[in-house]
């Protein structure tokens, strides 16, 4: 039996316990104020992660059982795992703790819902496979470049019609990156999904950044090359951001 780590931002307060417990699996989350995000829940035993649930003051975070979201007649199969080239997707909404604080939790519970409808509805016209939802985002993975830009740039103008015709959209910013994973079931693990979650943090409200690599050859036009550097990694990756305006 394996275990995916969730936290739930809203509830998060930026305590930093689960940071200094266990320092490869959780850090800050870039663009909001000492939130929690999840790095890498494989590099640490199991007993840390529960011990992690216990410290978390505001039960912010919280371990779901691989096997219970599995079919009953597929437990005890053995798991493939395999090497595989895949874009991947992060996207998060930008300042959800001070959205849900002032819009309280059912007005909250709401806009989440809407905002996942409405990303879903994309990854679905544009072949996208939903990974895992991290409480106001999403992990996806696409086939190719082309069908994960596509996407992102549906994301964002559909987002910007709504705040034309109805007001108000949260603002979201996605991270695209094409590397190589271990796909182990319907998940991916490896230095490329670090990346593309590093990606994903850097990007401001209502921006898509992707690496240089996943944009080259593709359709879509992109702003001028610069060097990021990244938290826990040895090299600074090329980065572009992409016009989908």
């Amino acid at each position: 039996m394996t275990v995916r780590v969730v936290v739930d931002r809203p509830r998060c307060i930026g305590a930093g316990n689960c940071v200094a417990l266990a320092p490869t699996v959780f850090d800050w989350l870039r663009g909001e104020h000492l939130k929690a995000t999840v790095l890498d829940e494989d590099s640490v035993e199991e007993e840390v992660l529960r011990e992690a649930v216990m410290v978390c003051p505001t039960q912010a975070i919280a371990l779901e059982e691989v096997g219970d979201l599995l079919p009953w007649a597929l437990r005890g199969q053995v798991t493939t795992v395999r090497r595989v080239e895949k874009t991947f997707m992060f996207t998060d909404i930008v300042g959800s703790t001070t959205l849900a604080v002032a819009l309280g939790d059912e007005a909250w519970q709401t806009l989440l819902e809407w905002h996942d409808e409405t990303l879903r509805a994309q990854f679905a016209a544009h072949s996208g496979q939903e990974v895992v939802t991290t409480g106001d985002g999403f992990f996806v993975g696409f086939d190719t470049p082309d069908d994960a830009i596509g996407c992102a740039v549906a994301i964002q103008r559909m987002l910007a019609d709504h705040r034309r015709t109805s007001g108000f959209a949260p603002q979201v910013r996605i991270g695209i990156h094409l590397a190589n994973a271990q796909q182990v079931g319907q998940n991916y693990h490896g230095k490329g999904v670090h990346e593309a979650a590093r990606i994903a943090g850097a990007a401001e409200g209502g921006e898509i950044i992707a690496s240089r690599e996943t944009v080259e050859g593709t359709r879509f036009a992109a702003a001028p090359t610069r060097s990021l550097e990244l938290k826990g990694l040895n090299e600074p990756l090329e980065v572009v951001a992409i016009d989908w305006k």
